[in-house]
């Protein structure tokens, strides 16, 4: 089973292969509409003829205009609603106005819009361009083709086989453009191949049905197919990459390529097929990227809880256990080991992760503040309560309560806590409305619950309701081997928050810390290399730059008999191996073989006495 360290590697590893793979994926999150949109746009007028409308969108190679009528977006013209003109036999273009085919009302956009809600707005109303208005003025357009260029690099592992529409429509080459605009706008598609015998020989587009409109050359049904089709045709296999298909249609213009295997039609796939592609692709992207960061976010929920002690392993694992289920915990732990931080990382790892996680310090809070703050008042309930106002059970409605100090709780507060667990109702201050929330309820104590119980100052129905889950947070004198580390931690905290680098913790001072019990905890800790880095001008941090308690103990920790022994010194000895090693403190330690931490207050109490103390 990997330890936690390895855990954690392993999750920042599969972030950074999944940013490798998604290079583009957090910037694509992160775009809007306004930075991808085209703003170079060609506009129409209602009243227009159709002639002139398919004259421009031939000449500039667009699939659509937006029209626009005294400055308003009243419509937009496209490939497909020219081709149901055709479709429809009409004889006579010249006298078909823009306001006769356009569609419309027209389905818009703001420039500020993620780029990925632009993409699910076209999917959804099945368009493939949405105009862009600021202030209802036009200020461009976003088509599927700038998705998909956009987009496509998130699908670069796929390959068309997974994407072509096989369903593919065809038609003998010596058919009508007619017969062939009836067959796509009833099937409601933007091109089909042209066929001679069984044999692809060609692609027939809308855009190759319009620019024959546009010639006005003859009657589209006298007109053939092979006449207007394209070729030669674009052949690609059915492993070829997404991206590689995407790049082909970019570079030579082209909006849809024929799949084939063994000279054999196997589908077409298109610039709409390759962008709901990479959109889907993007959509998991984002979901996976969002699963990583959550899961690495679990992990470093333990952060603030750095160990590789034994007990803290299990605690870690206690954590893990009791964030599954919904139950109320009780931590208990003396004063600074950071039991807030063990709440924390239970909310963290449990489902309600993304609800809030409301702590209240019970100890914090004067008797008479105290019912209101944790169950909110209502107006008039006292002086000064000149609004309701809710308490943290409601604000953290969903989510989870840490109650610290819950010892401190008064009589009247431990009835309606014990209320809240029970049924998950109570009443504000002054109030006869019964509020009921969905709270888990995390308490913490450095108190003696059962004294408090047997002297009458705590509820023991109340004690049983809280303590389902007992979690015991050991001292640090408990997991000495922490301390180091712990230390490297929160000095690398320190630098942060006073934005000094590069200064790290000598091998004196670290034995130094290690020798010491710390009464005051992982906070005693934090402190004390605050202090340091005030006193400590350079790089490294020597034991001379700790708070003077840690080297100066009135009550030093009693080393066993065996240390004693090994470790008893004389003034003489210390001086003799001072003079061998040249003045080389770590040496001088090592071949007296004590600690570096015991020879520095050896030598600091030689500075206030005559002679170097024999222990």
């Amino acid at each position: 089973m990997k330890n936690k360290e390895q855990v954690s590697n392993l999750i920042k590893t599969r972030m950074r292969d999944a940013s490798s793979d998604c290079l583009m994926t957090s910037l694509q999150v992160q775009l809007e509409v306004q930075d991808v949109m085209s703003k170079d746009m060609i506009t129409i007028s209602s009243g227009e003829s159709v002639v002139s409308a398919t004259k421009t969108m031939c000449e500039n190679n667009i699939s659509c205009m937006v029209v626009v009528d005294n400055g308003s977006v009243v419509g937009i013209l496209t490939e497909r609603d020219l081709l149901k003109r055709i479709a429809a036999g009409e004889k006579d273009y010249s006298m078909i106005t823009i306001a006769e085919i356009m569609s419309s009302p027209v389905e818009t956009i703001s420039p500020n819009l993620p780029i990925l809600e632009a993409g699910r707005i076209m999917e959804d109303r099945h368009i493939k361009r949405l105009p862009v208005l600021e202030k209802k003025r036009l200020v461009g357009i976003i088509t599927q083709t700038e998705m998909t260029r956009l987009l496509t690099s998130s699908a670069m592992w796929s390959n068309v086989l997974e994407i072509m529409t096989c369903d593919v429509a065809g038609i003998q080459c010596k058919a009508s453009v007619a017969e062939a605009a009836e067959l796509m706008t009833s099937r409601h598609i933007s091109c089909i191949v042209t066929l001679q015998a069984d044999e692809v020989v060609g692609v027939l587009t809308e855009r190759d049905l319009l620019k024959r409109v546009a010639g006005l050359q003859k009657d589209p049904a006298d007109v053939r197919a092979e006449q207007v089709m394209s070729s030669p045709v674009i052949c690609v296999p059915p492993d070829c990459p997404v991206f590689t298909a995407s790049r082909i249609m970019d570079n030579i213009d082209i909006r849809r390529l024929v799949v084939t295997e063994d000279k054999q039609l196997c589908g077409i796939v298109t610039q709409t097929d390759v962008f709901r592609a990479v959109k889907k692709k993007l959509e998991l992207d984002i979901a996976e990227l969002s699963r990583l960061r959550r899961r690495l976010k679990t992990e470093q929920s333990f952060a603030g809880i750095v160990g590789r002690d034994a007990k803290m392993l299990e605690l870690f694992d206690t954590i893990r256990e009791v964030a599954e289920v919904n139950v109320p915990v009780l931590i208990q732990g003396e004063s600074g080991t950071g039991k807030e931080l063990v709440a924390a990382a239970i909310h963290n790892e449990g489902h309600n992760a993304d609800k809030p996680f409301v702590p209240v310090n019970c100890g914090a809070l004067p008797e008479g503040v105290l019912e209101s703050e944790l169950f909110g008042h209502v107006k008039g309930a006292f002086t000064g309560a000149v609004r309701d106002r809710k308490g943290r059970f409601e604000l953290a409605d969903g989510g989870t309560i840490f109650l610290d100090e819950i010892g401190e709780l008064t009589a009247a507060c431990q009835v309606k806590l014990l209320r809240v667990l029970q049924d998950g109702t109570f009443q504000r201050v002054g109030g006869e409305e019964t509020v009921k929330v969905d709270v888990r309820v995390i308490s913490a104590t450095n108190k003696d619950l059962a004294e408090e119980i047997a002297a009458g100052r705590f509820r023991e129905d109340l004690f049983y309701r809280l303590c389902v889950v007992p979690v015991y947070l050991p001292p640090l004198r408990e997991r000495r081997n922490d301390i180091s580390l712990l230390a490297e931690h929160l000095l690398k905290r320190a630098l942060t928050e006073v934005a000094r680098e590069g200064v790290v913790l000598s091998p004196e001072a670290v034995d130094a810390m290690m020798d010491y019990d710390w009464p005051g905890n992982v906070r005693e800790l934090e402190n004390a290399l605050q202090y340091t880095l005030v006193k400590c001008r350079d790089n490294l941090i020597l034991p001379e730059h700790l708070p003077s308690n840690i080297l100066n103990r009135d009550t030093p920790r009693q080393p066993s008999a065996k240390r004693q022994r090994k470790h008893k010194l004389d003034a003489e000895r210390v001086r003799r191996t001072l003079e061998e090693t040249g003045g080389n403190k770590i040496e001088t330690a090592r071949r007296l073989q004590v600690s570096r931490a015991t020879l520095y207050r050896f030598l600091q109490e030689s500075e206030k006495k005559s002679k170097i103390p024999v222990l």
